[in-house]
C-alpha cells in the first residue's frame, strides 16, 4: 500500500539524514565531465559525503532517469560534485555552478539552513535549484521530500494493530537532534499514548543496523516484557539481537531494507514468528527532482515542498522479483533476490512516476 502522492505548499520539516554520495555521469568531484556538449539541459548534481547504500542508490536513479526516457533527450550532461559533512564546502561547490551557470542544480543539502544563501544566489541566478529528501528553507528552493510525521503515525498504527492495541513497545530511532527523528517518532509515540501502549524506553539506533542492535540487545537485557519494537532502522539487527538472547520474536517495524524484505517471507523466519511491515524514505526522491528540474525549464511551476509520499509495505503487501525487470516493478514486486543486490540494498528505490524506465539491472549498471 503505498502512500498516495499529494503536493503541500509550504515548507517541509527540514531533513538531516543518511548524508552521503558518490559520483557521476562521467563525472570527478570537482564537477568536470566528459558528456558531449550536446543540445539539451545542463544539471548540476549537488551532494555531501558518498558511502552508504542510500545515497549509491539516490545518485544511480538520477544518472539513469538522466539516461533514460523520458528525460534523455531533454538533458546534455548531469554532474555530480561530491562536497563531504562541510557546509562551506557545499557552499563553495554551488558557487562554482552557479558560475557555470547550470541550467538546474539539484542537492542534497547538508544543513536546512546553512545553504540557504547560496540557493537564493542560484535562484537570482535563474537557475532552477532543487533539493531532495532533505529540505532548506530558502524559499526559492523546491524541495522535493515527503511526510516525515505521516511516516511515523502509519508505521505505529500497524504496530499497534499487530499488537491488539495492548502491552509494551521499544523504539529504536534514528539519529538524535535531527528533525527526521523528531517527526516520526513524536507522531510514532502519539499513537501509542492514544492507543494505550506503554513506551518502555527508546535508544538511538542512528539509522544504522549496528547500533540498532546495540539498542535492542540492550532493551532484551532490560526487559522481559518486550511486545513489540518500532524502529527506523534495524531490520537485519533486531531479529539477530533476538535470536542472540534466545528470545521469540514480537511484531517490529523497521526500514525497507532489502534483507529485511527477505526474512519477511522467508519461511525460516516465518515459523519463528517474524511478523512487521517496512518503510523508507525513497531513494527515487532524487530521480523525481531531476525530472521536475526539468519540467520547471520548460516552463512548469512547482511550490516549495512537493510532497511525493513513501512506500509503505505491510508484510502481507510484499512481493518477490525475479530479476528486477520492468514488467515485473510494474506488476507489483518489491523485494529483491540476494544475490543480485547489496546487503545494504533499500528495496523502495522504484517508482511507476519518477523511474518508470529505469530496471533493477539499468539501476546497478548505470554509466557513471
Amino acid at each position: 500500500m503505498k502512500q498516495k502522492q499529494r503536493i503541500i505548499w509550504g515548507l517541509a520539516l527540514a531533513s538531516t539524514v543518511m548524508l552521503t554520495a558518490s559520483a557521476c555521469s562521467s563525472s570527478t568531484a570537482d564537477g568536470t565531465s566528459s558528456a558531449d556538449a550536446a543540445d539539451g539541459y545542463e544539471i548540476a548534481l549537488s551532494m555531501s559525503y558518498s558511502g552508504n547504500d542510500w545515497q549509491g542508490e539516490a545518485k544511480n536513479l538520477v544518472l539513469a532517469a538522466a539516461q533514460t526516457q523520458p528525460l534523455k533527450d531533454k538533458i546534455a550532461a548531469v554532474d555530480t560534485f561530491v562536497s563531504g559533512t562541510d557546509a562551506q564546502a557545499q557552499i563553495s561547490q554551488i558557487q562554482q555552478m552557479i558560475a557555470k551557470a547550470y541550467d538546474a542544480i539539484v542537492i542534497y543539502p547538508i544543513s536546512p539552513t546553512a545553504l540557504n544563501n547560496v540557493i537564493k544566489q542560484g535562484c537570482d541566478a535563474g537557475i532552477q535549484m532543487f533539493t531532495y529528501d532533505a529540505s532548506v528553507t530558502e524559499p526559492c528552493a523546491h524541495n522535493v521530500t515527503f511526510d516525515q510525521a505521516e511516516a511515523g503515525k502509519v508505521t505505529a498504527e500497524y504496530l499497534a494493530d499487530l499488537m491488539n492495541n495492548t502491552g509494551n513497545v521499544v523504539l529504536i530511532t534514528g539519529v538524535a537532534g535531527t528533525s527526521v527523528d523528531e517527526a516520526r517518532t513524536t507522531a510514532a509515540e502519539a499513537v501509542f499514548k492514544e492507543r494505550g501502549i506503554e513506551v518502555l524506553d527508546t535508544c538511538a539506533g542512528d539509522w544504522a543496523q549496528g547500533p540498532a542492535g546495540e539498542c535492542m540487545s540492550r532493551f532484551l537485557a532490560a526487559f522481559d516484557n518486550i511486545d513489540g519494537v518500532w524502529a527506523q532502522v534495524g531490520g537485519v539487527a533486531i531479529p539477530d539481537a533476538f535470536d542472540a538472547a534466545g528470545r521469540e520474536y514480537v511484531p517490529m517495524i523497521a526500514e525497507s531494507a532489502n534483507e529485511y524484505r527477505l526474512r519477511l517471507q522467508d519461511p525460516e523466519y516465518l515459523a519463528k514468528g517474524l511478523v512487521g511491515g517496512s518503510y523508507g524514505a525513497p531513494p527515487f526522491q532524487g530521480a523525481a527532482a531531476l525530472s521536475m528540474a526539468v519540467q520547471a525549464l520548460e516552463g512548469e511551476e512547482f511550490p516549495s515542498t512537493i510532497d511525493i509520499g513513501f512506500e509503505w509495505v505491510p508484510q502481507a503487501d510484499l512481493k518477490m522479483c525475479a530479476t528486477g525487470a520492468i514488467e515485473e516493478l510494474e506488476a507489483g514486486c518489491n523485494t529483491f533476490p540476494a544475490d543480485l543486490v547489496s546487503t545494504g540494498f533499500m528495496a523502495d528505490w522504484w517508482s511507476p512516476e519518477w523511474t518508470p524506465n529505469i530496471s533493477l539491472s539499468t539501476l546497478l549498471n548505470v554509466e557513471e
